[in-house]
């Protein structure tokens, strides 16, 4: 990508966010993004998600209302990374005043939570394929976010990767600018270094209110959904940690 398609693509950004956007580990996700899909599951993809995408909107009232709901009393939720969409299905139907918008790179976890819309008749749930970075900076107004969720985020345990997590602090400086005031970030993990991590980050970033000692996990939360992954995890002996910071009120953090 040549400067010029980078700064009209992304817009104008601070030194710090450009550098953190231009590495090829954050733009290009890791990994396999399209597996062997049966028949069904490509279909789902040609025919479902076109409709499922995310609208233009200039602010999070005009957002809300084209995805139908009443600015004035739902929530807008986003999830990133939902895996195979198993827990932000059954959040999105338990919620149903509330809007949903759920980002995944891989495509037969974006295949099997289409099946999960069609088989659940859930009409209040966008999806995103793109990068995290590219929906927030193109698709996200400002101070629109009433939660968001990052549960099982690729940890990249080798220490020469840990520049490819996605919690870093440009993201959250974009993230923070899309949030509320007071709006939920709730984070987990089951990697202890991880977990450390992500706490420190939290505790250093203006944008986010939680205790800075060393006692800062928090409990389950009451509206947690256990995915088979978590339940994996949890049978091999490896626990859960759970963090969660309010967005502070006044100043816009860099976009």
């Amino acid at each position: 990508m040549s400067q010029f398609q980078f700064d009209h693509f992304f817009g104008p950004l601070n030194a710090e966010q450009k550098a953190f956007l231009l590495a090829d580990s954050i733009l290009i996700p890791r990994g396999r993004k399209v597996g062997k899909l049966g028949p069904h599951a490509t279909v789902r993809l040609q025919e479902m998600l076109p409709g499922l995408a995310i609208p233009q909107a200039e602010d999070r009232g005009a957002l809300l209302q084209q995805l139908g709901a009443d600015p004035r009393h739902a929530r807008l939720v986003l999830e990133v990374g939902f895996g195979n969409g198993e827990a932000l299905a059954q959040r999105a139907l338990r919620h149903p005043q509330d809007r949903f918008i759920g980002v995944e790179v891989f495509s037969g976890g974006v295949a099997a939570l289409l099946l999960r819309v069609q088989q659940m008749q859930l009409t209040n749930l966008r999806i995103a394929t793109q990068s995290i970075h590219e929906v927030l900076l193109q698709t996200i107004p400002l101070l629109s976010l009433d939660q968001v969720l990052i549960h099982f985020p690729d940890p990249w345990p080798k220490r020469g990767h840990h520049k490819r997590r996605l919690l870093q602090k440009p993201f959250l400086d974009l993230l923070a600018a899309r949030m509320r005031p007071q709006a939920q970030l709730s984070l987990a993990t089951d990697w202890p270094h991880y977990a450390e991590w992500m706490r420190a980050l939290l505790a250093e970033h203006p944008a986010f209110a939680r205790c800075v000692g060393d006692d800062c996990y928090d409990a389950e939360p009451e509206d947690w959904l256990e995915t088979r992954f978590q339940r994996k995890a949890r049978n091999e002996g490896r626990p859960t940690f759970h963090l969660t910071a309010l967005r502070r009120d006044g100043a816009i953090y860099p976009p």
